[in-house]
């Protein structure tokens, strides 16, 4: 019987069944790990829903009624929340349909005041987030104060210019670039000083339309070109235009809805098939 070849490494003999599984287990293992991580991955952080706002506009409130069904009393929050839930949560309590999607997504509170809305922001461009859906939730019974839709105004312009080079960076490796939606979610309808639905989103298209404005004249006294790419770091929608309307942010990937509800009340199922459509999507 022939005798195996025996080696000597680091001056210990090695026989040549040794060598040879020792160095099959150092190509193997990193292929089996990589792809067990790369799985992983794939089934691991869900899509995250991104609730953003001005202060006490009910985003917190919305994130604990939908996790827990119920009124949950709430204050003003100061650090990013995120929850995992099931798709089922988002069908009308009324209704057997639970929508297509089964895997389970985040939603991810995020606080409002001006100092705090970077993580808002980075959800939304930052490539390793899944965001697949704004709801940029609003209290509607205040915007018959300007300073109110003012304010309102600069955190959501903030938001879309921040979908819209997304959607520009990803434009540029992909033909199929996907956008993120947005929906603004008029709360606290049920209150006697809130505005409809309607004349919210005529107001803030006219105030966004004025930033926009200021914005422009402030690039251009600085010496930039109309037709600079570089314009789009600055200013939302067309560079050549003031105007600024939900239809025509859709040419720059950004999807705007506007509907009224009410936390308080229960009247969240618009908001909440909204949701549905983007996992659905």
């Amino acid at each position: 019987m022939a005798t195996l070849p025996v080696f000597e490494i680091l001056g210990f003999p090695v026989s040549l069944p040794i060598l040879v599984i020792s160095l099959l287990a150092v190509i193997i293992i990193p292929i089996v790990l990589g792809k067990l991580l790369a799985s992983g991955s794939k089934s691991g952080p869900s899509s995250v829903i991104l609730l953003a706002g001005p202060r006490d506009a009910g985003k917190t409130s919305l994130l604990l009624y939908l996790q827990e069904k119920t009124l949950v009393p709430t204050q003003t929050s100061t650090t990013p929340a995120t929850i995992k839930l099931s798709p089922s949560v988002l069908s009308p309590t009324d209704s057997q349909d639970e929508g297509t999607s089964t895997k389970p997504f985040h939603i991810r509170d995020t606080p409002g005041h001006s100092k705090l809305r970077n993580t808002a922001i980075n959800t939304i461009v930052q490539p390793t987030e899944s965001c697949i859906g704004v709801v940029y939730v609003i209290d509607s019974a205040v915007l018959s104060i300007q300073a109110r839709v003012t304010e309102t105004a600069e955190y959501l312009y903030d938001l879309l210019l921040a979908i819209q080079k997304r959607y520009a960076t990803l434009s540029e490796t992909s033909t199929s670039a996907e956008s993120v939606p947005l929906l603004i979610a008029c709360n606290k309808n049920d209150l006697f000083t809130a505005l409809p639905s309607a004349k919210i989103s005529n107001l803030l298209q006219a105030e966004l339309s004025r930033m926009k404005e200021t914005k422009r004249k402030g690039l251009l006294n600085a010496g930039a070109g109309e037709n600079d790419d570089e314009d789009l770091d600055f200013v939302l929608g067309d560079a050549a235009s003031d105007q600024i309307t939900w239809e025509g942010l859709k040419e720059f990937g950004v999807d705007v809805s506007v509907q009224s509800g009410s936390v308080k009340g229960g009247a969240v199922d618009g908001w909440t098939s909204w949701m549905s459509a983007c996992l659905d999507a």
